[in-house]
């Protein structure tokens, strides 16, 4: 029997590897739901090379008869019965998928901090079934909207069972066994950007305070590595220099260490989910996050405190900038 699995970024592919190897899984087929990101539609493609998948089903960004497109796949689909099905994201379609698809089991897995938040709102409340009217007309096409069956989890995060679905960690066993090897440590500072900027969390002049501080606090020189969805704008390269580099990689930084056989020495960021798989794969280096206060952070900010104290239980170092973060 199948396994299907369904993905919509470079990471999702990561741990469905993962996935495959700890349950030892065969007989995969591999759903690709792309945006209009090209940077990470590339990333994916270059990850989908890694496994000998049995089929890849490819769904394109379109804005056009996309209702139709979706409820033919569906329909599709819903034809054959699965063992496992992998998924991340609870879009639409992905609701759709988990009410309409005949499969024995069925895991969330990680695509980011987003997991805290969906296991906090809506796995423990049990939440799935909250829909909106727009979704009703599905069920004029003959799909079901009604998710049924329980959602388990394959995590980095520590978090717990809830009624009877399981939480199932990922130590990303299969690719320390891989690529841990003959690695050389890397004395350079790894600074993780992040588009806070332009998902409006947090004002310009914020952010390159917090990068200036970094700056001006390490003799190490300093690579930066922008998040995928990053602007690289002209004040960020304007930074560059003997000490700093931007070094854009068109993958993801865990690939890019274990590739190229680096056992980074120290990495800083500010919320990030790198920070768990990096912390499983690098255990001896040296991490710290970027404490941003709550007067600083422009929306979310329940969430962010959330986060934050998920990295707390990784036991890294807290670097305060802001004076009033002295106080607390």
């Amino acid at each position: 029997m199948d396994n299907i699995f369904i993905v919509k970024s470079p990471l999702q592919i990561i741990n469905s590897l993962e996935a495959i190897e700890y349950f030892k899984l065969n007989h995969n087929i591999l759903v690709i739901i792309h945006d209009n990101d090209a940077q990470n539609t590339t990333q994916m493609n270059s990850l989908t090379s890694m496994y000998n998948w049995k089929k890849i089903i490819i769904l394109e960004s379109i804005k056009k008869f996309k209702f139709f497109r979706d409820v033919s796949f569906i329909k599709k689909l819903s034809k054959e019965q699965y063992n496992y099905m992998f998924l991340s994201n609870i879009t639409s379609i992905h609701k759709l998928l988990l009410a309409n698809i005949k499969r024995k089991k069925t895991f969330y897995i990680d695509d980011g901090i987003e997991t805290i938040s969906r296991y906090n709102n809506q796995f423990l409340p049990n939440k799935l079934n909250n829909y909106r009217v727009k979704q009703l007309r599905y069920l004029l096409t003959g799909l079901k909207i009604h998710i049924k069956d329980n959602i388990n989890l394959f995590t980095y995060f520590d978090l717990k069972d809830f009624r009877t679905s399981k939480v199932i960690k990922n130590d990303l066993n299969h690719f320390k066994k891989k690529y841990l090897v003959d690695t050389k440590i890397d004395e350079h500072i790894y600074i993780l950007g992040q588009p806070l900027v332009s998902l409006n969390f947090l004002k310009e002049e914020d952010y390159f305070k917090y990068l200036d501080y970094i700056i001006s606090a390490y003799d190490n020189n300093i690579i930066y590595i922008p998040h995928r969805t990053e602007i690289i704008s002209d004040r960020l390269k304007s930074y560059i220099s003997d000490k700093f580099e931007i070094k854009d990689l068109h993958m993801p930084i865990e690939l890019y260490f274990l590739q190229n056989n680096i056992y980074p020495s120290h990495i800083i960021g500010f919320i990030t989910t790198a920070f768990f798989t990096l912390k499983k794969l690098y255990s001896k280096s040296n991490f710290s996050y970027i404490y941003i206060s709550n007067n600083k952070i422009l929306k979310n900010k329940k969430a962010i405190m959330d986060t934050y104290s998920m990295i707390e239980t990784l036991n890294i170092n807290k670097i305060k900038v802001d004076e009033e973060d002295e106080k607390n």
